[in-house]
């Protein structure tokens, strides 16, 4: 159980440093969701949906594709933590 509370820790804690120089980056997120946003030419979706899940992972949940909307070059890719 420890273990899981230190990589929980460490999780936080990459994708804290992912947020302010990386993409992709969120838009919003809850216990429930988290919706990100990347631009197309620089980063691929599986990618986005990696750091969803790693978001959806720190609580337990599982990560489902919830949609993704294009504007111009970047998406916009929603996600739901069940």
């Amino acid at each position: 159980m420890a273990k899981l509370f230190y990589l929980g820790i460490v999780m936080v804690g990459l994708l804290s440093v992912g947020a302010c120089g990386g993409q992709p980056w969120t838009v919003s997120q809850s216990r429930d969701y988290i919706t990100l946003r990347w631009w197309n030419d620089e980063v691929a979706a599986t990618e986005a949906a990696n750091v969803a899940n790693a978001y959806c992972s720190q609580m337990g949940k599982a990560m489902q594709w919830d949609g993704l909307e294009q504007h111009g070059s970047a998406s916009v890719g929603r996600y739901r933590c069940l």
